[in-house]
């Protein structure tokens, strides 16, 4: 992620980014639940997400709470971003550090570990198949090798 720290200051430029920003620090949230934190309207919020998902800082993801229902669109920092501010007699400084942060398991939803499982399955019998077919190959170049033999 290339930018200037004044693309950064402009994208978080607003209290309220600022504030989304920190409170994805902590957690993945809802537009909903970022709003009734915030004290703001949801129409207002989606438009900071939307500010700060085209800067690439967050991303969305739909997790459903529980197997029925329909789900709900979470928003999380796709980066971490750290300020470092510092200070001299001539010199004042801000410097950003960009940690990719690890999501926590309770983010994903039932439907994603099923679909992993799933995908987990498939795989594994592809790969039982391809064995046993080198298997097989193997077992026919030793007899090759065998009737070769003087």
């Amino acid at each position: 992620m290339e930018i200037t720290i004044e693309e950064l200051l402009e994208m978080i430029g607003t209290l309220n980014r600022f504030k989304i920003l920190d409170m994805l620090k902590e957690r993945p949230l809802s537009i909903e639940e970022i709003a009734e934190e915030l004290k703001i309207s949801v129409p207002a919020v989606l438009k900071h997400l939307d500010v700060l998902e085209r800067s690439k800082i967050i991303e969305a993801k739909n997790v459903r709470e529980r197997s029925e229902g329909r789900p709900k669109k979470v928003y999380y920092l796709r980066y971490k971003v750290i300020p470092n501010f510092f200070f001299d007699d001539e010199i004042m400084g801000l410097e950003f550090y960009i940690v990719n942060p690890k999501l926590e398991q309770e983010f994903y939803d039932i439907e994603d570990i099923r679909l992993k499982k799933t995908m987990l399955k498939v795989k594994l019998k592809k790969l039982e198949k391809k064995r046993i077919k080198l298997l097989k190959e193997l077992e026919m170049l030793e007899k090759l090798e065998n009737m070769c033999e003087p």
